[in-house]
């Protein structure tokens, strides 16, 4: 298999430098016109780089860019990442490692910039427990790490943009190493799957370079699996290496950033360094069914194919301090479970683009480990706790849950 790097027509803007052409600019004022309550959520995003990857990353198509980054900075504000300060590679590690005790064990870490300054991930694949990991963590918890750890990196991206005056993006190594076929679970791949494309649409046109090193015999095979959840972009910047790898990383990212079991010159206590190297996750750290709410406690949901169902929450006044709490559990398969509250007059429908989004949209599985959390809900209105089946043709789903409204 030979896959190569290659540039799109079009792909970036104009120079290296980041100049930006008189179209260009026009469709940049259009967008900001289209979305400035997003940018009055995240100022942050008010910049012409930090747009064009937008506009690049979906082929300046400004109808199909408009409520991809509607979504994207509204979920951001409603995850609160707007108000953190990720603007160093430590805070971005600490974020992650808060997230949740079992995706501790996920192995790979940002390791530094290479020589174009762009943000270095290297990811360790090999040694990820993805069969232990499932029954360890909730769904929700994996989108809430991947997309901390890639607005951690937006950050820090668009703090040297703002210094340098040219874009910059990631340069992302996937080492092999240690990869089996048995390691390949079927249900955590869905999941990661699924993750990876709303990762693309939430942070489109980041990734500069991608490096697979020390492939196994059966890589078509993954990449049959997993290329089919990348962007066309994103593909052709793959670049799966020979046996002379470690020489292509110290050209392409730099000695002075890679430790030394990447060919690096870069010192540390092990030839690892501070790349997190996963391993087996412990068992007591997998959820216990026995832990269920009981059944007495749970409604019954059903969710027909093709359609969308939500649960109202009617919240009187302004009560500082309030939160709204959910459990629930699907009987099988995945659903996308997102949290709004309604726009005056939108109170009986599921979804309104003038609502409020308290938690976003995320597809979710639940055979192992059930959905639970809560969120501030000081703010009187209508809280449509939303299940939406609609990419389901045939299947319906049943849903049990719980929702409490916990005062102060």
């Amino acid at each position: 298999m030979k896959l190569t790097k290659k540039r799109l027509s079009g792909e970036r803007m104009s120079t290296s430098t980041g100049e930006i052409t008189e179209s260009d600019r026009k469709l940049l004022d259009e967008l900001r016109k289209r979305i400035h309550k997003e940018l009055e959520l995240v100022k942050e995003y008010d910049d012409d780089f930090s747009l064009m990857r937008w506009l690049i990353g979906w082929d300046r198509k400004i109808d199909v860019v408009v409520p991809k980054i509607k979504f994207s900075l509204r979920a951001i504000h409603a995850l609160g990442l707007d108000q953190e300060d990720l603007s160093t590679l430590e805070k971005v590690a600490q974020k992650c490692d808060d997230c949740s005790v079992p995706l501790r064990y996920l192995p790979g870490s940002l390791i530094g910039l290479d020589h174009e300054n762009n943000v270095v991930s290297l990811q360790m694949i090999g040694h990820l427990d993805a069969a232990g990991l499932m029954p360890a963590t909730r769904n929700s918890d994996l989108y809430r790490m991947r997309i901390a750890e890639s607005e951690g990196v937006m950050q820090i991206i668009r703090k040297m943009e703002k210094e340098q005056g040219k874009p910059l993006g990631t340069s992302v190594i996937f080492d092999l190493d240690g990869l089996s076929m048995v390691q390949i679970d079927l249900a955590a791949l869905k999941v990661v799957t699924t993750m990876l494309s709303q990762l693309q649409e939430m942070f489109p046109d980041v990734i500069r370079k991608i490096f697979i090193v020390n492939t196994p015999t059966f890589i078509q095979v993954l990449w049959s699996m997993i290329s089919p959840c990348l962007a066309k972009q994103t593909q052709q910047k793959v670049k799966i290496l020979g046996n002379d790898w470690k020489q292509h990383l110290k050209e392409n990212i730099g000695e002075e950033v890679l430790f030394e079991r990447w060919g690096g010159t870069r010192k540390a206590e092990t030839e690892y360094g501070n790349v997190r190297m996963g391993g087996k996750i412990p068992a007591e750290l997998k959820y216990d069914p026995a832990n269920d709410l009981p059944a007495e406690k749970l409604t019954k949901l059903n969710v027909s194919a093709r359609s969308t169902t939500f649960v109202p929450i009617t919240l009187e006044g302004n009560v500082p301090g309030r939160k709204l709490y959910w459990w629930w559990r699907l009987e099988n398969n995945d659903i996308n479970f997102s949290i709004l509250r309604a726009a005056e007059g939108e109170e009986k429908v599921a979804e309104h683009d003038d609502d409020y989004m308290v938690h976003p949209k995320f597809k979710l599985q639940t055979d192992f480990v059930p959905e639970d959390g809560e969120v501030c809900a000081a703010e009187p209105g209508v809280y449509k706790f939303v299940f939406d089946n609609t990419h389901s043709k045939l299947r319906s789903k049943t849903v049990k849950y719980f929702i409490e409204v916990r005062n102060p």
